[in-house]
């Protein structure tokens, strides 16, 4: 019987990295036949290849440093930047190589936990299976093959609902920490942990309590700890998140941003499809509260809100797609194999759809 459950493993883990490889594949193919056929003005984009957009400053910062690039570099967290400097010199010294190569790593590593978390948590592997090729042909997931912070830190949360199922709150501080080095995002995984099963647990002895504050802890303390050494390096204070609103807005209502997307929508306003989107996404938010443990679906609430409680929603899909409950839910939704012969295939063109549009200069990743 065990022997039977390993072979079986095996085959799934073939499986993982079959969707890995195919959502490469589609997305450097896409890349290389969009700069193949670019106009001499998209070229200024295409050409770029692994350095653009916000790939092209962590590799900066790889190679460089946060005040000789000045503010605008503070909003990128140092979780992804400091592993490339420690992969740099092993690929003779390219940063562009070595933001790509932890890129992908950690995204092979992160559809295995996912196959692994999702067949623990619903004791279906064929489930567990559909939800890493949601994600594989996930309209955002090109991120995921370039030097984005994404797949490390979607490693790092999905290391902390592991450590949550089993009750394991040492674990869950540490990797919750170092999701909060590596996106500012890692400190809502405290919501998660605050609604996790046991943690209000009010017979455990102090050392346990202390390891349940720890947990909860973790995510804001990594955040938090990047800003403070911020504040040391700049006169004004909060630089990361103060940068950050000159290119998202600050901070408004999600509900009437919601309300007011609606327009744009009807007025055909290219941001009108983030906000299509996000609708999508509230949808998804349904299926997670009937699926999954409650700490899931306040995960993915927290996370849709802070992403919509912006002016500007550009990224808004990279955002959500890292509070990985959605896929999960996507997965749930389209679970009969009639479905999954039109979602797989829309999936990979909307994919590529947002590959040539980034390439292009026409999307914001």
């Amino acid at each position: 019987m065990r022997f039977t459950q390993t072979e079986r493993f095996n085959k799934d883990l073939v499986s993982v990295f079959f969707a890995w490889f195919v959502s490469r594949v589609v997305v450097v193919a896409t890349m290389w036949i969009t700069d193949l056929f670019a106009s001499s003005e998209t070229r200024e984009f295409s050409s770029q290849g692994f350095r653009l957009w916000d790939a092209g400053w962590y590799q900066q910062l790889i190679s460089g440093t946060y005040v000789e690039l000045g503010e605008e570099a503070f909003r990128f967290f140092p979780g992804f930047v400091l592993l490339g400097r420690l992969v740099q010199p092993v690929v003779g010294g390219d940063e562009v190589l070595a933001s790509v190569l932890i890129a992908n790593l950690f995204s092979l590593c992160m559809f295995a936990i996912l196959y692994r978390l999702v067949a623990a948590e619903t004791g279906n592997a064929t489930r567990a299976k559909i939800t890493v090729w949601i994600l594989a042909l996930f309209p955002a997931s090109f991120v995921l093959v370039w030097g984005y912070a994404e797949s490390l830190f979607i490693t790092l949360t999905l290391v902390v609902f592991f450590a949550l199922k089993k009750q394991n709150w040492k674990t869950a501080a540490l990797f919750a920490c170092l999701a909060g080095l590596t996106r500012p995002t890692g400190a809502l995984i405290a919501v998660a942990v605050a609604t996790a099963p046991g943690f209000w647990n009010m017979t455990s002895n102090f050392k346990g309590r202390f390891e349940r504050l720890m947990a909860l802890m973790g995510g804001p303390l990594g955040v938090l700890a990047f800003l403070l050494w911020s504040n040391s390096q700049n006169e004004k204070k909060w630089v990361p998140f103060t940068v950050q609103e000159e290119f998202r807005g600050g901070f408004v209502d999600p509900v009437r941003r919601l309300i007011s997307g609606v327009r744009e929508v009807f007025a055909l306003d290219p941001d009108g499809l983030h906000v299509i989107f996000a609708f999508s996404f509230l949808l998804l938010l349904m299926v997670v509260w009937k699926n999954l443990p409650r700490h899931y679906f306040f995960y993915a609430l927290i996370s849709l809100l802070v992403a919509v409680s912006a002016e500007n929603l550009n990224s808004l899909e990279r955002y959500v797609m890292a509070a990985f409950p959605y896929v999960i839910a996507l997965a749930i939704f389209i679970d009969k194999k009639q479905i999954q012969k039109v979602a797989y295939p829309l999936s990979a063109i909307c994919l590529v759809a947002c590959t040539v549009a980034s390439a292009t200069g026409r999307y914001v990743p």
